[in-house]
């Protein structure tokens, strides 16, 4: 068990308390971009790996990079729910979401989220800015790029590639490898509605529920699990 009398113990408890807060009530450029020291040594140590391993530049494939932070990343602790934290602290869906980043825990999305803005910070030049990574997080979670309340995430990773790829961060390789395509409806999370705070604020729902109807002008391509191993050489 944690000794919780210690000073490192408070001093942490009380960094995560600020920045907690902080994301919630600060104005955009300040609480966009609160953090606690590890991660920001987990940012420059990460950079500093990828450049002297001649893994970053502007002439550098981002795959590898980003692979190459996964492989820095293990041991990290799986933590779901990250993005809601602020829903379960009482914020408001319809609000504009504070924009929550990390490099010491993850969930599956901002693992994949993480890598890969961490590979373009190294690739840029200058130190690794908090704030470059912040706005990389951003333009990737969010539809167009742009934050604003709940439903403006994008919750569906099918979505997520579309909308990245429509802006250039992303390639969908589903045409190449193959895949077939998906036409069922999206609706899980109207259906789970239970298991989503956020869809108690009817507002919100309807929001989310218009995103899902509007998907379904955009089937999914999908390699089925039989056939991975035959493209498994083409995933990057």
């Amino acid at each position: 068990m944690a000794d919780l009398t210690s000073p490192l113990s408070r001093r942490t408890l009380l960094e995560s308390a600020i920045a907690v807060a902080a994301a919630m009530v600060l104005p955009k450029p300040l609480g966009a971009w609160v953090s606690t020291s590890p991660d920001r040594h987990r940012l420059a140590s990460w950079t500093a790996a990828l450049r002297a391993e001649k893994l970053s530049g502007p002439e550098a494939a981002l795959a590898p990079a980003a692979a190459r932070v996964g492989e820095l990343a293990a041991g990290t602790p799986y933590q779901p729910g990250t993005l809601d934290a602020y829903l379960r602290a009482g914020g408001r869906p319809s609000s504009l979401e504070p924009l929550t980043l990390s490099l010491t825990r993850f969930d599956c999305v901002t693992l994949v989220e993480s890598c890969l803005a961490v590979a373009r910070v190294a690739a840029g030049a200058g130190p690794p800015r908090w704030a470059r990574f912040g706005h990389e997080i951003e333009r990737m979670r969010y539809r167009g790029g742009v934050r604003r309340g709940y439903p403006s995430r994008l919750h569906y990773f099918s979505e997520w590639i579309t909308d990245g790829e429509g802006r250039g961060l992303v390639r969908d390789l589903g045409s190449e490898l193959g895949a077939m395509e998906d036409t069922r409806p999206l609706r899980f999370m109207t259906e789970q509605r239970d298991k989503y705070p956020a869809l108690a604020d009817e507002g919100v729902f309807q929001g989310i529920a218009a995103m899902e109807r509007r998907l379904d002008g955009h089937p999914r391509r999908v390699v089925p699990t039989e056939r991975i191993a035959e493209v498994a050489d083409r995933i990057e």
